[in-house]
């Protein structure tokens, strides 16, 4: 009996002295949750921007993504960065040291070349406790917090064109040659037709060809793009009107079809075409020299004398004929 009831007094000095330790862990962290609602290593992350899109006015194009880290607990914390973005380079801090109760904002500079491929990324930026005031420990304990954006990559495409010769000069109803290298760079293969377009020199744009302007080239050109890049030699052959009272005076312009109509000569990469007028031909009329109406009328020079005396001869009879009438009447 005497044992059993040491038994039973042991237990209940021990359940006592669990609960007073219980008590005094609950009186001391009390305080500290209701005052700062976290008692272990943690970090809230958030950024401003849920979608970003590029726009490749150069070569390369830039967004900022605005973020902030808030320390929730009563101690000063050492948070690192992470990103994970795929192709899309970024920069942006390594690590920032939140204090008690505050918060950090940071940038992400995110960077694309317009060689990238077309389509949506996902971006994912990371924030985890490695480290915090007083020696509390750190680890298991912490979550890894992430924040995941959007990042869209238009497509980009950017072309010239080079002309050979410079300019042209024709006569009406000449035909004008001349060949185009038209050069494209884009983010996404593709084939472009490039076509021909004729604009007059005092138009804001292209408007109707002018009555015997057409173009007759031999075939279609296209321009492959494949892998960033493609290039074409394009042969063009264009007919003139063949009765100009007037100097006509424009440009040729080569584009890809994904322009319908030409801008002015001196908004678009142009050739200048100049179309001289039809030349009225002239006879050279007269007597005894080259090209003279004699020679045009297939009469020899050993004829000619015979010819200019006979002329001369009857128009001295005509001229005596007159005299005599007249002073007979």
């Amino acid at each position: 009996m005497a044992e059993r009831s040491g038994e039973s007094h042991m237990r209940r000095w021990l359940s006592g002295a669990l609960g007073a330790a219980f008590l005094l862990a609950a009186s001391l962290v009390a305080p500290l949750a209701s005052a700062q609602e976290q008692i272990f290593p943690s970090i809230n992350l958030d950024c401003l921007e849920a979608e970003i899109e590029f726009q490749f006015s150069s070569t390369t194009d830039s967004a900022v993504v605005h973020c902030t880290v808030e320390n929730p607990t009563a101690y000063s914390e050492d948070v690192s960065i992470g990103y994970d973005t795929a192709s899309i380079d970024s920069d942006g801090p390594s690590s920032i040291t939140v204090e008690a109760g505050g918060e950090e904002d940071f940038e992400v500079i995110l960077v694309a070349d317009k060689s990238a491929e077309v389509g949506t990324y996902e971006l994912v930026v990371s924030a985890q406790v490695t480290g915090a005031a007083g020696g509390i420990p750190v680890g298991f304990i912490t979550n890894n917090e992430t924040y995941s954006l959007d990042a869209i990559v238009p497509e980009f495409i950017d072309c010239g064109v080079s002309y050979s010769p410079g300019s042209l000069t024709v006569d009406a109803g000449e035909e004008a040659s001349f060949s185009a290298s038209y050069s494209c760079e884009s983010n996404r293969d593709q084939s472009l037709k490039v076509e021909l377009h004729l604009v007059s020199g005092g138009a804001s744009q292209e408007g109707m060809w002018a009555s015997g302007f057409n173009d007759i080239s031999e075939g279609a050109c296209e321009v492959q793009i494949s892998n960033g890049n493609g290039m074409r030699n394009c042969q063009f052959l264009l007919t003139t009107p063949e009765n100009l009272a007037d100097e006509w005076v424009g440009c040729l312009v080569v584009i890809d079809e994904r322009t319908v109509t030409a801008q002015s000569c001196q908004q678009e990469d142009s050739l200048t075409l100049t179309v001289n007028p039809k030349e009225a031909s002239v006879t050279d009329v007269g007597f005894g020299q080259n090209g003279t109406l004699l020679e045009d009328l297939g009469i020899s020079e050993d004829e000619e004398a015979y010819v200019i005396g006979g002329s001369a001869a009857l128009v001295l009879l005509i001229v005596v004929v007159t005299v005599v009438l007249r002073r007979r009447g």
